[in-house]
């Protein structure tokens, strides 16, 4: 299915996009993913007319996708939950010429497009927002257990230096 939006006329005429896209038409984000829980990531694309004289839309992205974990290399659920407000620029040299001052930290600017991909901006974000090191909750508190049982263990064990100084007394 084919998830092409005109932005510009979104942000325009304030309307909502909504839609869902399966994993198989968000290539890269499959790369770095073993799946997409459910039938893919929901996305919602609302126009918001005009901030600081820029035609503008948030972008909100639900669902889950399942990743490898850090510590165990098991399948973890990793929830994704983003929402974003993007301004957009006809072309590379507008967004060069915008004041460093007028961009919003919470605002992003990008090139929009009247034949905009939104399988491919949700994957970008996605991606964006997917944690470099998943892990379960409990991994991490396994591993401090586990380290904490072998270390009174090690002070068990009988100096070697105890056996030589026993044989000297002799």
């Amino acid at each position: 299915m084919s998830h092409i939006i005109d932005v510009f006329e979104v942000a325009r005429a304030k309307t909502t996009v909504t839609g869902t896209i399966p994993l198989d038409e968000m290539p890269e984000l499959a790369m770095s993913v073993a799946d997409i829980e459910g039938e893919g990531l929901r996305y919602e694309v609302t126009g918001l007319g005009t901030i600081e004289r820029l035609p503008a839309a948030s972008l909100k992205i639900e669902g889950a996708v399942v990743m490898a974990c850090a510590r165990c290399l098991q399948s973890v659920t990793v929830p994704v939950e983003r929402e974003v407000v993007f301004c957009f620029v006809k072309n590379e040299e507008e967004a060069d010429k915008l004041p460093l001052d007028e961009e919003d930290d919470d605002i992003e600017v990008i090139v929009g497009s009247r034949r905009l991909s939104v399988a491919d901006w949700v994957q970008e974000e996605t991606i964006l927002s997917l944690p470099s090191m998943p892990m379960h909750e409990d991994c991490d508190l396994d591993w401090e257990e586990e380290e904490e049982e072998e270390l009174p263990a090690a002070e068990e064990k009988p100096n070697p230096f105890a056996a030589l100084a026993a044989l000297k007394k002799h």
